[in-house]
């Protein structure tokens, strides 16, 4: 059982693993066991896990300022060294720290374009639809109705 205040416990990572997974159980999967890859253009894109996933991503890219509570052993429990570990990590994975950023960033463009790219690809199956049904309302000889 899980404590109640457990500082070590990460509430975002924990909310995208249960959003990650409710999604896998309702698009990833069927009745059946076997999983449908296939992506309908008519549904609206989600992307509240992997804006989820990008946040935690993003939170974990930026400097530590605080101790792990795992790491509670002597001489890392003195203050003084703890700040200077610290200072040190930060400088050492400093150019690491700036790529995840640019990563993270990128990846947030990249959904937006996704979602442009998805609201288009509708919009041209329906006006595909649209144009399909006139041609065959044309060679039945019927008159359009728009």
């Amino acid at each position: 059982m899980l404590e109640p205040n457990n500082p070590d416990i990460d509430i975002d990572e924990l909310m995208s693993r249960v959003r990650s997974e409710v999604l896998r159980r309702q698009f990833g999967g069927t009745s059946n066991g076997s999983t449908s890859s296939v992506s309908h253009a008519n549904t609206p894109l989600d992307t509240l896990a992997i804006e989820s996933h990008l946040g935690s991503a993003a939170r974990l890219a930026e400097v530590r300022t605080k101790w792990s509570g795992q790491l509670k052993l002597f001489p890392f429990n003195v203050p003084a060294v703890q700040r200077i570990l610290l200072r040190t990590l930060a400088f050492v994975f400093r150019d690491q720290r700036n790529v995840n950023f640019e990563i993270v960033h990128a990846l947030r463009e990249n959904v937006a374009l996704n979602q442009r790219m998805h609201a288009r690809l509708t919009e041209l199956e329906e006006r595909l639809r649209r144009i399909e049904h006139a041609d065959a309302n044309s060679r039945n000889g019927v008159a359009p109705s728009d």
